[in-house]
């Protein structure tokens, strides 16, 4: 189990100054299991429970192969999703663009390699296991009537700067999209204050979920100025929030006394009562002060010169910083000699990092022709790979004119195959998953045939993506392949 980072023992902030929300449903359903460690073979749990004055349906299930359900440490990194997913503007595509080691940070756990390991772990598996919701997920503002059935896996898709077969590293850049109905629900604002700094200094993963299913109960959806002050549950019902797998009051009462002890001793709650027997034992949660709250929070969605920069794998925190110390104007210069750079062919290892290093060079590494590259200059990190690729294909002595003749020369001169190629490996570059697979697919095909000119093309790509203009761009490439096949 990957250690928590050691931290100084806070106390709940007033509810006042609270800045980080989370994503209710989830919480308030208890997707993920309280439970820290469970059994491959639990593989499937299911519910059902009035909502409202209806039938309300939960079921999950995930195979033995990922771990069995989600649980424990998972809810740390949805926890941290959410809020990153938030920051970033709430965008509609529902990415989360992040860095493994941002996510390690956030969810509160030490820079190693179990850490690391633990997070693959909890991505395959929340990646993996399906939800299947009836008439139980909350649609703000729609009333008595705004109950929904959804299914879904909470993340939709993965996609990550090394290969899947290697392990997650303090490096690796990955953009995470959510799941239609949790990204539509925050971008809603179905969404209630959570204490991220005072959560991630909790000492065990069953103390945290306590305290996210606590923290969703705390606030109303018409009332989150005043936080209700107890609540009182069956206690068979708190089990089955929890996703535990004991039935017995006295076991349950066991299992969470640590996690209730901890919240009681962090000043989170003031009282804990169980009272009754049998079926009819109840648990009472008496909440600490929280203060007046006056948070509120706006979904801003990020610019679209922040937008472009995040697709090309630049961490959003590192984007701001070069859009505030660069200025917008010169972050669009740049843009345009990266653009021009993977137009003509070149493959950097690492998009985001060369994009940077082109954004923050003050020493003329990169000139003004188009892909022309001072490779004596060049930071080591990116020299060995430009200097093969610049060599060959524009030589620096000559004028921007001459070397794009020079690179269209060399370019036709290759066999179509190889043209083909080049011009699909370079879209992949500039579009992302923007054109999928398919259309690459089909266009490969009609350049191997000559249908389509591939240098024409990548000078197209090339314009459109300084214009910020590739969603128009891959619209016309959808009616070309069209007409060529």
């Amino acid at each position: 189990m990957a250690r928590k980072v050691s931290k100084l023992q806070l106390n709940p902030k007033p509810s006042g100054e609270i800045r980080q929300f989370d994503e209710t449903n989830l919480a308030r359903l208890g997707l993920i299991s309280a439970q820290e460690r469970i059994a491959p073979s639990y593989t499937t749990w299911k519910t059902a429970y009035d909502v409202n004055g209806h039938d309300g349906e939960l079921s999950c299930f995930s195979p033995a192969e990922v771990g069995g359900v989600p649980h424990g440490v998972d809810g740390d990194f949805v926890t941290a999703l959410n809020t990153l997913y938030l920051e970033q503007g709430a965008p509609v595509d529902a990415f989360v663009h992040t860095t493994a080691y941002q996510l390690i940070q956030r969810a509160g756990f030490e820079d190693n390699g179990a850490s690391y390991e633990r997070l693959a772990e909890s991505l395959r598996r929340l990646r993996v296991a399906e939800y299947v919701i009836g008439r139980a997920w909350r649609r703000r503002g729609e009333g008595g009537n705004g109950w929904a059935s959804v299914a879904f896996s909470y993340i939709s898709q993965i996609r990550q700067s090394t290969p899947e077969y290697r392990d997650l590293s303090r490096g690796t850049t990955l953009s995470i999209q959510l799941a239609d109905p949790v990204a539509e629900s925050i971008r809603n604002q179905y969404i209630h204050p959570l204490d991220l700094e005072f959560q991630v200094t909790l000492k065990r993963p069953l103390t945290r979920a306590l305290y996210r299913l606590l923290n969703a109960r705390r606030y109303s959806e018409q009332d989150q100025l005043h936080p209700i002050a107890q609540f009182t549950v069956l206690v068979s019902d708190w089990a089955r929030d929890c996703k535990l797998t004991e039935v017995i009051t006295a076991r349950i009462k066991r299992n969470l006394e640590e996690a209730h002890q901890e919240l009681i001793r962090r000043h989170y709650l003031e009282d804990v009562i169980f009272e009754g027997r049998g079926s009819k034992a109840t648990i009472t949660y008496v909440y600490g002060d929280v203060g007046t709250a006056q948070q509120s929070v706006q979904v801003t969605p990020d610019s679209p010169l922040m937008q472009t920069l995040i697709e090309q794998q630049v961490a959003r925190n590192v984007a701001v910083k070069l859009i505030k110390d660069y200025g917008e104007a010169h972050v669009y210069a740049r843009l345009e000699r990266f653009a021009a750079l993977i137009a003509s062919g070149y493959q950097p290892r690492q998009s985001g990092a060369l994009l940077v290093d082109i954004i923050k060079d003050q020493e003329g590494k990169y000139s003004d022709g188009i892909g022309a590259v001072s490779v004596q200059k060049a930071d080591s990190r990116v020299r060995t790979g430009i200097e093969q690729t610049v060599n060959r294909i524009v030589p620096r002595q000559e004028s921007a004119d001459a070397e794009d003749a020079r690179e269209e020369a060399e370019f036709r001169a290759l066999p179509l195959e190889e043209q083909a190629a080049r011009t699909v490996s370079a879209l992949k570059m500039i579009l992302r998953s923007s054109a999928g697979d398919g259309i690459l697919t089909r266009l490969q095909a009609a350049l191997v045939d000559g249908q389509i000119d591939g240098r024409d093309l990548l000078r197209q790509a090339g314009r459109a993506a300084l214009e910020m203009n590739l969603q128009a761009f891959v619209e016309d490439l959808r009616q070309l392949v069209g007409r060529a096949t």
